[in-house]
């Protein structure tokens, strides 16, 4: 073992646990898709290049963009 378990996150009941390695096994491979990331789904799936990084990490965003404009970023 590492110096991480590899269980940390799961629950510890032994069924539970059990349950929940299964479970991550199905969908360990899968990309993260947060409902609250900021994010558009379409860009994991068709993977193409933004045209330039405010595309990416400023647009997308309105707290980076608010915060962005509050320490005075034009």
């Amino acid at each position: 073992m590492g110096l991480l378990d590899p269980d940390r996150l799961f629950p510890i009941e032994p069924g539970a646990r059990g349950l929940a390695r299964d479970l991550y096994e199905t969908v360990r491979g899968l990309p993260i898709i947060s409902p609250h990331g900021h994010t558009d789904p379409r860009w994991y799936a068709e993977n193409a290049p933004f045209p330039d990084p405010a595309q990416l990490f400023v647009v997308p965003d309105h707290y980076v963009f608010r915060m962005l404009c509050a320490q005075g970023v034009p």
